[in-house]
């Protein structure tokens, strides 16, 4: 037996790699490739398309705001809407109908009518003593009961519903024919201040010497009447005649 110390066997040397393109030698102990810096150039741009999408996330955000406003507007408007269409709901229909077509009127306009005077009260009466569904002052009342057959003493009759009804659509009917004109502006300020005043107030305040439009209506209590009038003609025939 050999007494001298053996040496532990040398180990053996890293594989040899070489690289198949370039052909150089590659070990376990090659330099690491150190990654190269962005230009100043490279992070312009990259901060301004950070800061365009940033500018284009803000617009949208605002965009949906905008429309989300719009919508609920639009559906606030929608249900006032329906709101006033179901406080036009008409009483009194077949009475308005049969009288309308007696006088050759149009039925919407004379809910229209009937909505602004008593909003179908038929014992409606106003601070001056307007009376009825169609609000008749007593020397009115006085003058167009006996055209319609009604008796001026009976004290009660302006309050009954067909008695109105009949005598508002007489009146309707006079003031067209005094006046010329169907127009229901025209016809709303005749019913409102007096047949009488609309051929005035045509001459005088008329743009177009034919018609008035509702601003140029010299009372502002009828002006504000008509107006009504004209929106509530609108709903009936829109939505119940």
């Amino acid at each position: 037996m050999n007494d001298y110390p053996t040496s532990p066997a040398p180990s053996a040397p890293p594989p040899v790699q070489r690289n198949r393109r370039s052909g150089r030698v590659q070990g376990r102990h090659a330099k690491a490739k150190q990654p190269s810096l962005i230009t100043w150039w490279q992070a312009f741009v990259l901060i301004a398309l950070v800061g365009v999408i940033v500018y284009q996330a803000a617009e949208l955000n605002r965009a949906n705001v905008q429309l989300n406003a719009l919508y609920q507007a639009r559906q606030e408007e929608q249900e006032r809407y329906e709101r006033t269409v179901q406080a036009h709901q008409p009483k009194y229909r077949d009475l308005i109908e049969r009288y309308a077509a007696e006088y050759d009127l149009n039925p919407a306009y004379v809910s229209a009518i009937i909505k602004q005077e008593s909003n179908y009260d038929p014992r409606a009466v106003s601070s001056k003593g307007a009376m009825g569904l169609m609000q008749f002052m007593p020397d009115t009342f006085d003058w167009v009961a006996p055209r319609c057959g009604i008796s001026k003493t009976d004290t009660d009759a302006v309050y009954k519903p067909e008695n109105a009804i009949n005598m508002g659509c007489y009146l309707l009917r006079y003031i067209i024919n005094a006046i010329g004109s169907d127009d229901p502006i025209l016809v709303a300020c005749g019913y409102h201040a007096g047949w009488g005043t609309v051929p005035t107030w045509i001459r005088n305040y008329s743009s177009n010497g034919q018609t008035l439009r509702i601003s140029e209506i010299p009372k502002s209590d009828t002006q504000t009447y008509a107006g009504r009038v004209v929106n509530s003609y609108a709903i009936y025939l829109q939505h119940y005649y």
